[in-house]
């Protein structure tokens, strides 16, 4: 198991995926392979970003 990150520590890592085309096919992926973990479908206006943090946060892998 990794270990927890802070929720701002986390999202400066996805952030920085965000600006390439591979971390955006990362983001992507972990998007679709949450979605299938936790058989819930991201809200149309959440960013990928959002969605990633609260799904981390969910399984205890994102601390305060």
């Amino acid at each position: 198991m990794r270990p927890t990150k802070t929720l701002q520590e986390r999202e400066n890592e996805l952030r920085t995926l965000l600006a390439t085309p591979g971390g955006q096919k990362e983001l992507h992926d972990l998007e679709t392979r949450y979605q299938a973990a936790s058989d819930r479908v991201k809200p149309g206006k959440m960013s990928v970003i959002t969605y990633i943090l609260v799904h981390e946060r969910n399984q205890g892998l994102i601390s305060r």
